[in-house]
C-alpha cells in the first residue's frame, strides 16, 4: 500500500508579468518521502517551493496539503500553513535571542505553548540536529551550519507534516554544509516528509527518494535518483547531469 500523498501540486503556473516562472508544474510527494528539485539557476525551482506555502501567489494551479487545498478561497491558510515548516538559504535568526528562545518562540506565539512545554519540544528538536547543547548560545556566537541547523531545529519542533528546504547550503562556506546535510538525512531517518530545493548533487543522488529536474519552469523529467543521474530519458537532463556525473 502506497504512502499517502501529502503535498500535490496540480497545474501550478506562475508569472510576473508577461514573464512565465513556472509553466504546468505538477508533482506529488507522498508521507515520508524526501523528494530533492534540482536544475539550473532561474528555472523555477524556489519560485515553485514558495508558491507551496502561499509566500509566493500561484496565477494558476492548485496546491494541496493533506487533502486541503491551499488556493481555496476558504481555506485558512495560516491554520495550513503550521503544517508546513520552511528552511531557507538564510538563517533569519533573531540575535538577541538564545538559540532557545529562537526555537521557543513559534511554539509559544503560534501554537500558544506554555514556556515549559515550548522549552521540552524545543530541546527535542535540538537534539535532533545535535545541537542542544548550545542552547544557550546566541546565533552571533555559532557557525553558519550551526546557524542553518537551528532554523531546521525551529521548524522541526513545530512538528510539521511536510518541510520545504531552498537551498538550505547555498549560503554556507563548503566545509559547514556536510553537518546541515547530515542533519537533514537524519530527519529523512525519522520519517519527516520532505521537498528539498539544492544543488547538492551528492545528496540529491544518494538520500532521495525521488528526483524532479526543472528547466525553464517545467518540470522535464522526475523518476528515482539512479534513473534521472543514471538513465535520464530527456537530453536536457542528460546535459545537466553530466556535470556532476562525469566530474567535470
Amino acid at each position: 500500500m502506497n504512502p499517502a500523498t501529502i503535498l500535490e501540486i496540480v497545474g501550478l503556473e506562475k508569472s510576473y508579468g508577461s514573464t512565465p516562472v513556472l509553466r504546468d508544474v505538477n508533482l506529488r510527494v507522498r508521507q515520508g518521502e524526501l523528494v530533492s528539485v534540482i536544475g539550473p539557476s532561474g528555472s523555477g525551482k524556489s519560485t515553485m517551493l514558495r508558491c507551496c506555502n502561499l509566500l509566493e501567489v500561484p496565477s494558476k494551479g492548485q496546491i494541496v496539503i493533506d487533502g486541503v487545498d491551499l488556493m481555496h478561497p476558504n481555506t485558512n491558510v495560516n491554520h495550513v500553513r503550521q503544517r508546513i515548516g520552511m528552511v531557507f538559504q538564510q538563517f533569519n535568526l533573531y540575535p538577541h535571542l538564545n538559540v532557545l528562545g529562537n526555537v521557543t518562540l513559534a511554539l509559544r506565539k503560534v501554537q500558544g505553548k506554555s514556556k515549559e512545554e515550548a522549552q521540552v519540544l524545543a530541546m527535542q528538536a535540538l537534539e535532533s540536529v545535535g545541537l542542544a547543547h548550545k542552547a544557550n548560545s546566541y546565533p552571533g556566537e555559532l557557525s553558519g551550519g550551526q546557524q542553518q541547523r537551528v532554523a531546521i531545529a525551529r521548524a522541526v519542533a513545530l512538528k510539521p507534516q511536510v518541510m520545504l528546504f531552498d537551498e538550505p547550503t547555498s549560503a554556507l562556506d563548503p566545509e559547514l554544509v556536510g553537518s546541515v546535510l547530515n542533519a537533514m538525512r537524519a530527519l529523512r531517518e525519522s520519517g519527516m516528509t520532505m521537498l528539498v530545493v539544492t544543488h547538492e548533487m551528492a545528496f540529491a543522488r544518494a538520500a532521495s527518494d525521488k528526483v524532479v529536474f526543472m528547466d525553464d519552469g517545467y518540470v522535464v523529467e522526475e523518476g528515482a535518483p539512479e534513473q534521472v543521474f543514471g538513465n535520464p530519458i530527456h537530453a536536457r537532463t542528460r546535459q545537466f547531469v553530466s556535470r556532476f556525473t562525469e566530474g567535470g
